[in-house]
């Protein structure tokens, strides 16, 4: 008998084909990249565990102001909170003083005054400034007498403005390095190569507390802290107070 021979025909085998398709998708899902939006960076607070612990100010060491505007360049304080048996402890509800007013500032600058630091812990900032600014870990240095002799420093006392506002009233302090030392100067250390190194001023353990209404404009914000600084007052927290009753 005749063998017919196989003929060709137009068919492609696709036996195999779900076998290519698979090793495509691999294929397709290790090499494709996808661009990444990236957001905004930021770190979350940490969360507040049984070691943190609140920070308690002595109300002799407190003043609260609530500072409002009057106009376009007319700031006010109302003072909800001052030291008991102080200058500024407030007489009755409502008594608006404008900030550029004397005897606001005088009962200010009395109260820091009275509650200035002791020079000890001025000159241990003085010593933990210099200790950043050289870039070596605390407690490198056992004295500030001894940094100084270390690193070849040199002293410079800058006297501060309340020496001129406050006259013979000023608190003063000896120190063996520096001298006396008034309320509000700045002890400074020096080289001849990099000057200034590092300062701490002689501040006051006074705090105040501004509480301003959202309509206070950054303005009287400013106005507020510059006259807290001129002072005498560094140590200061800020808090935005809400209106009540639509007034």
């Amino acid at each position: 008998m005749r063998k017919e021979k196989p003929r060709a025909t137009g068919r492609i085998p696709d036996a195999s084909m779900s076998d290519i398709a698979f090793l495509l998708l691999i294929f397709f899902l290790v090499t494709t990249t996808f661009e990444v939006q990236k957001g905004i960076s930021y770190k979350l607070p940490k969360k507040a565990d049984e070691k943190t612990a609140e920070v308690v100010i002595d109300e002799s060491n407190r003043l609260v102001m609530t500072i409002k505007q009057w106009g376009q360049n007319e700031y006010v304080a109302l003072i909800d909170q001052a030291p008991p048996g102080g200058p500024l402890q407030r007489a009755r509800a409502g008594e608006d003083v404008s900030l550029d007013d004397s005897g606001l500032q005088d009962g200010i600058m009395s109260l820091a005054s009275d509650r200035v630091e002791n020079l000890s812990a001025t000159s241990r900032r003085l010593l933990v400034n210099l200790e950043v600014a050289k870039g070596v870990s605390q407690g490198t240095y056992s004295s500030l007498s001894a940094a100084v002799a270390a690193e070849n420093l040199t002293l410079v006392l800058r006297e501060g403005v309340l020496r001129e506002r406050m006259g013979t009233n000023v608190p003063t302090a000896s120190d063996p390095l520096f001298g006396e030392v008034a309320f509000g100067d700045t002890l400074v250390l020096a080289d001849a190569r990099q000057g200034d190194i590092a300062s701490a001023v002689r501040e006051s353990e006074l705090v105040v507390i501004l509480k301003f209404f959202p309509d206070c404009d950054y303005n009287g914000m400013i106005r507020a802290l510059d006259t807290l600084r001129r002072n005498g007052v560094s140590r200061t927290g800020i808090t935005i107070q809400e209106r009540l009753g639509g007034a």
